[in-house]
């Protein structure tokens, strides 16, 4: 009986077993290494990769839709995870800086990010849109014509007779850019100079061999460019960029890399104000910012969170200037007309505007070893010249932020005793640092040592004993630390006074 037990449970085990590996066949998303990462990419036309860690909520939630648009896709791209905790040089080779970070590949090569929507559509979409030829040969001036004609309502490119260099990143850019403005950007380009110039609508530009050729909106704004390789991607993506067009989360990168700041206001994409957008299209075309500020206009539902961080929460209208390379903004609160509008973004300009700092009201001053700042009193608290600060800038909805802030509780009040040190918090979603000091991410940790000394960042551990051993290296005023217990009894003695309360 015994043995036929032990035969039963094998045929089980192997049942199972057989059924795993079906399984596993079954599923599309290939699970790549570093060394099977540059197998796969370079023998396959077209990879899609999603690089993860096994910790990541976002990575989990994007499993099953990543896995059923491999399924639909099968026999025309491969897509592919790495697990970037593990390979780690691969993570660092492609600069992946959070989780989940989807590329492209083609061919062996980068190709460009994917930033759509992480489901099911929004995969399959990107991977059919970026099997299409990016740039459509045209054999004729007629055909020209025709191109630029059907694509009048949008921004179109003709590479004319392109070397390889540039015409290699002629390409990169069209596959970058038709993912980035799909349907608002595209791409030509014609075997010589005398095909272009024969197009009536690129005859006055009188094009060269190896030059890229943009049309703008209308066709009446035609442009050359017969620059450096290098410099081909800042010109391309700043002449797509329309004279005031919406600002997505699709479209983004646009304005992030253009290096220029952008004079932005939120409407009802679904009921926009006709009249806002024709005063702001009349001040972009006017070129009122001198070719120094972009003009945009953002989904106030959509991108509720950004009209909020811009300190714009309420307002009606609302307009700032924001620059996304160093992180300030300037809220406009003057009347809403034209002529106001415009002196203020000529004040821009020339820079007489004062950035705009977000702070909460001035809390009231308080027994509690941890202390509260906010954009209107980092300059009394945090650049106390007298004291030693440590001052960590968060985020309600950050992870690591809610670990680390009963970490810093603790140390509070362990050193609460200690006159010459200071340990501080800031809501940074609420409150803006100085320039010099913005959380770049969260949490963004600084010391500040008494006597105006150079400011330190801490990266180290988190732990009450991390911050505690922190700053005592580095404190001005040299002190010892108080007994952990002593601590622990203050803070019974608070909680006793609170039960009594």
């Amino acid at each position: 009986m015994a043995r036929k037990s032990l035969v039963a449970t094998a045929a089980a085990l192997a049942v199972l077993a057989i059924g795993t590996v079906a399984a596993a066949k079954d599923e599309a998303v290939v699970s790549l290494t570093e060394k099977s990462f540059a197998e796969t990419i370079a023998k396959e036309a077209l990879v899609l990769v999603k690089f993860t860690a096994p910790w990541c909520g976002h990575c989990k939630s994007t499993v099953a839709p990543f896995e059923e648009a491999a399924q639909v896709l099968k026999g025309k791209a491969v897509l592919a995870d790495v697990d970037a905790t593990v390979e780690k040089e691969l993570a660092t080779k492609y600069e992946v800086k959070g989780y989940p970070t989807i590329k492209l590949f083609a061919n062996g090569e980068f190709l460009t990010e994917y930033s759509g929507a992480r489901d099911k559509d929004g995969f399959i979409k990107f991977v059919e849109r970026s099997l299409l030829p990016s740039v459509v040969e045209l054999e004729s001036a007629e055909k020209v014509d025709e191109f630029l004609e059907q694509h009048k309502d949008a921004t179109s490119y003709v590479g004319v007779k392109l070397g390889d260099d540039l015409g290699a990143a002629f390409k990169k850019l069209s596959f970058l850019l038709r993912d980035v403005m799909p349907d608002k950007v595209f791409f030509g380009s014609v075997a010589d100079a005398a095909t272009a110039a024969g197009a009536k609508a690129l005859s006055a530009a009188k094009p060269a061999d190896n030059v890229v050729v943009v049309v703008k909106t209308g066709g009446e704004d035609v442009e050359v460019y017969d620059g450096k390789t290098e410099d081909l991607e800042k010109w391309v993506r700043f002449n797509a960029i329309p004279a005031f067009g919406e600002i997505s989360r699709d479209n983004s990168q646009l304005y992030t890399t253009a290096e220029l700041p952008v004079v932005l206001t939120f409407l009802d994409s679904k009921n926009p104000d006709a009249k806002v957008k024709d005063m702001f299209t009349k001040l972009a075309t006017d070129k009122v910012s001198e070719g120094k500020a972009l003009f945009a206009w953002a989904d106030k539902e959509a991108l509720k969170s950004f009209q909020d961080y811009l300190g714009l929460a309420g307002k009606d209208p609302a307009v700032a200037i924001y620059s996304f390379q160093k992180d300030t903004k300037f809220v406009f609160d003057g009347d809403f007309t034209e002529d106001a509008l415009s002196e203020w973004i000529k004040s821009f300009v020339v820079g007489d505007l004062k950035a705009t700092m977000k702070s909460e009201p001035v809390p009231e001053a308080t027994d509690d070893p941890m202390k509260v700042v906010v954009g209107d009193s980092w300059k009394d608290v945090v650049e106390d010249a007298s004291k030693d600060v440590l001052i960590m800038q968060y985020a309600p909805w950050c992870g690591h932020c809610k670990k680390a802030e009963p970490e810093l509780e603790k140390t509070a009040a362990r050193l609460a005793s200690v006159g010459s040190v200071v340990v501080a918090k800031m809501d940074a979603t609420l409150n803006d640092a100085p320039e010099a000091y913005k959380a770049k991410g969260f949490p963004t940790i600084h010391f500040f040592p008494s006597g105006g000394k150079d400011t330190i960042e801490h990266s180290g551990g988190r732990s009450a004993d991390d911050f505690v051993e922190f700053i005592k290296e580095h404190a001005t005023t040299k002190f010892e630390v108080p007994d952990a217990s002593a601590a622990d009894d203050t803070d019974d003695a608070e909680d006793d006074k609170k039960d009594e309360l």
